[in-house]
């Protein structure tokens, strides 16, 4: 807790060495160029943020899940949902279940399978997660595509949310005429209680979930990681008026924060964690306000 505040990080991942070598097996079957334009994109990746885009660690899940959980205990952090980065990514699975009440997982599943429906449900019913997690740029589907309906039908069914990652990326081989917020329309229409979370405050396109939040109302903003995507606008804005904006659009029970922490060696990122509980006090946000923005909404959500 912070000032008697919980925190929920939102927004999490688990890089494990098995992770790394799932990355490598995926790259290997691509095609030489495809394979070039991957080793020139981490040069540059390593050049920029002098770090490797993912982490080596040979522990075991619940080792890592018992460090994590001692860094949350140093930085104040009560609890976390950790987000799925593949399909198979059992790795979580026994990570979130050596936690059971202080870390949540969110699965992912490749969208246009027709048995991903089944493959949430065993990971939400038999293995405890708690929402589903999607990536356009990287999986190369639109969110409004009629096939993937049935997948939402079965996120509802369930009760979850579903957390679209859309606008810029750090991923290689993102493809952005998949990072539209604005193809959510359909689906929040269509489905109009099944929660649709988008991170980063849409990564680059956060008039266009301003736009979305005019006609939809179970569209929520979250809020974490550097929010580096600021610096790529034509105009100036800073992450404080970000904040305002989505406060006065969304309001405050539709905003929730994550800090996008995913490299135990680097430790959480507290940084992101009190550069924004500074922005909410700058701005004069409410302590209840407060309070449902850093941990209540998610809370309510996926019934923690």
């Amino acid at each position: 807790m912070h000032d008697g505040i919980e925190i929920i990080d939102a927004h999490m991942h688990l890089y494990t060495s098995r992770f790394s070598r799932h990355i490598e097996a995926e790259l290997a079957a691509r095609p030489p160029r495809v394979r070039e334009a991957a080793r020139i994109w981490k040069e540059g990746f390593l050049k920029k943020y002098n770090s490797e885009i993912q982490e080596e660690n040979e522990d075991p899940p619940a080792q890592i899940a018992a460090d994590w959980a001692a860094e949350l205990d140093k930085q104040g952090v009560d609890k976390a949902l950790f987000l799925a980065l593949y399909p198979e990514d059992n790795d979580l699975t026994e990570f979130v279940s050596a936690r059971p009440g202080r870390f949540y997982g969110l699965a992912t599943v490749d969208p246009r399978d027709p048995q991903a429906p089944e493959l949430l449900r065993k990971r939400v019913v038999e293995e405890g997660y708690v929402g589903l997690k999607l990536y356009p740029p990287t999986q190369y589907f639109l969110p409004s595509e009629r096939a993937l309906y049935p997948l939402y039908e079965e996120a509802r069914g369930l009760d979850i949310p579903v957390v679209f990652h859309l606008g810029i990326t750090l991923h290689y081989d993102a493809d952005l005429r998949y990072a539209n917020p604005l193809e959510l329309h359909p689906v929040a229409r269509d489905f109009p209680d099944l929660p649709l979370v988008v991170p980063h405050f849409g990564s680059g396109y956060l008039q266009e979930l301003l736009f979305l939040a005019y006609h939809v109302h179970n569209l929520y903003l979250e809020t974490s990681g550097k929010n580096i995507w600021t610096e790529y606008l034509p105009y100036p804005l800073t992450l404080k008026q970000a904040f305002e904006k989505g406060l006065e659009v969304f309001g405050p029970e539709r905003i929730i924060f994550g800090t996008d922490s995913r490299m135990l060696s680097r430790g959480y990122r507290k940084d992101v964690l009190e550069r924004q509980l500074a922005i909410l006090t700058e701005i004069k946000t409410g302590r209840e306000e407060t309070a449902l923005i850093m941990g209540g909404n998610i809370r309510r959500l996926v019934k923690i």
